[in-house]
């Protein structure tokens, strides 16, 4: 690359790159004031962004013209560091990706223009630029539909589950070793040590991993689910056929068959971020257990057990990676059902050939396990019948017989813990009626704030926020307010 810097006619630095010139030979403060003045924008932005503003003239014009904007650029080269100071933001094109750094909230409220003296000077990086800026925005479009559609069916959760929630736990201190059972294939290997070792542990099994041990005869102290999907209420099975007695951990959003939240034992765990759910415990009176949002069940497992046992925790079935073989612990409820709906042209076998390619959720479970930072905690993963083909950063990989030995010498003063909760009436003596009236009027309330729309209905809420015009605005809470009618009635049945 040519790059040659110059002073203007103004006795200002100007430059040239590949012999074309990236701001006026004359008065480039005058230029980025016209290049200000001309961006035209149809709606109000929360950020604005230059594809390589070179030596930064026109970024305070453009801040005095949108005071309420940020104002940033995205570097080609990295020669004109020395004028990031200009930008309240200077990313690198090759930097982390644009999502990542805004967020599909900020995406859909950013406006991008070229500084067209740099698109002539790099039209490759300007082309790599327009096309990080595409892939971005499709993937922000998918995230917001994404969280509207889960967004309703977590809200539809919420309220089955405070509706109908009949009996409350509340969970000691643990004193002996946990041991977490996910569903991933290294389970089996591990299913012979851990029934020698039963009594000196508290187990607690994640939901996918219950029929497992269902079918293998171990029951566990707790299960343990966190998903909101439909498929979440399959894998709770064998609580209503085999662990009738297991208490049943959930956040609020968890998908459960409401026969479940009545008969069940169940430990209440509420997301720090939930605030909904945090006012319906406290005006229903019942204690739950305060936990961190989490991708992946196995993760807020972690978390929780780090709080409540100070004794070394374990995992089983926690792979994590593409097999060869198959993606779970056999047998699985999912798998099946799956079983059963294969045919000629859609074999188990090309069904099973996915899960032995690197998958994009289980590299993200894999990336948060190896960067959490375990304080000096003993944490250890069981392998199998081979050795894991990943890392799980500070987690240390033992094989079963290790597992078995390192409980052999546990203290069994420590592992004389039966009682593990105590049990309350989660309606506090309220009438069902009365308990739901309660529970809709804190719900009702809640469709007024601002967090709810931004909660449910998140497109159109940035679209209301980008809206220029009064028109546009109307136009959008009206929206907004529909969808709001329309949803409160599915759930109860009207707004009164």
């Amino acid at each position: 690359m040519a790059l040659e810097f110059f002073l203007a006619k103004n006795s200002s630095k100007s430059a040239k790159a590949n012999g074309v010139a990236l701001h006026s030979a004359y008065n480039p403060q005058v230029e980025g004031e016209r290049f200000a003045q001309s961006l035209q924008l149809d709606f109000n932005p929360k950020c604005i962004v230059i594809l390589e503003g070179a030596l930064s003239y026109c970024a305070p014009f453009i801040k005095k013209r949108f005071p309420l904007a940020k104002v940033g650029t995205i570097r080609f080269v990295q020669d004109f560091s020395q004028f990031d100071k200009e930008w309240d933001f200077a990313l690198a094109l090759d930097d982390k990706g644009l999502f990542d750094y805004f967020g599909e909230e900020a995406l859909f409220q950013t406006a991008f223009f070229d500084w067209k003296p740099s698109a002539a000077a790099w039209p490759e990086q300007n082309k790599k630029a327009w096309t990080q800026i595409k892939e971005a925005t499709l993937k922000a479009k998918t995230v917001l539909a994404t969280r509207e559609y889960f967004g309703k069916r977590w809200l539809k959760n919420k309220v089955s589950f405070f509706n109908h929630i009949n009996k409350a736990a509340i969970i000691k201190q643990i004193q002996k070793p946990v041991l977490i059972c996910a569903s991933g294939p290294s389970l089996e290997g591990a299913l012979e040590s851990i029934k020698k070792a039963r009594d000196k542990i508290f187990v607690c099994a994640l939901s996918s991993a219950a029929s497992v041990l269902a079918w293998n005869k171990i029951e566990p102290d707790l299960v343990l689910s966190s998903d909101g999907g439909w498929w979440a209420k399959k894998h709770l099975a064998p609580l209503r056929t085999v662990f009738k007695s297991v208490p049943l951990a959930l956040e609020a959003e968890s998908a459960c068959p409401a026969i479940l939240l009545r008969q069940k034992q169940i430990l209440p765990l509420c997301y720090d971020d939930d605030f909904i759910s945090q006012r319906v415990f406290e005006a229903l009176g019942v204690q739950c257990v305060t936990t961190r949002r989490n991708g992946t069940v196995s993760g807020s497992a972690l978390e929780l057990f780090l709080s409540l046992c100070e004794k070394e925790i374990y995992f089983a079935g926690l792979d994590l990676a593409p097999s060869s073989k198959k993606s779970h612990a056999l047998p699985n409820v999912l798998e099946t059902e799956r079983d059963a709906a294969d045919f000629r042209l859609r074999t188990k076998a090309t069904r099973q050939a996915a899960s032995s390619l690197a998958s994009e959720s289980l590299k993200i479970y894999q990336d948060w396990f190896e960067a959490y930072d375990l304080k000096g905690r003993s944490v250890y993963r069981i392998k199998g019948q081979e050795d894991f083909s990943n890392t799980l950063g500070q987690i240390k990989d033992i094989d079963a017989k290790d597992f078995e030995s390192r409980l052999q010498k546990t203290n069994n003063d420590d592992c004389e813990q039966k009682d593990y909760f105590e049990f309350n009436d989660a309606a506090k003596g309220m009438a069902q009626k009365q308990r739901q009236k309660k529970i809709k009027n804190i719900f009702l309330e809640w469709t007024k704030s601002e967090s709810f729309c931004q909660e449910l209905f998140p497109a159109d809420t940035i679209m209301l926020r980008r809206a220029a015009l009064e028109q546009e605005k109307l136009e959008r809470k009206k929206i907004i307010e529909r969808k709001k009618a329309e949803l409160v009635q599915k759930l109860f049945g009207g707004p009164k």
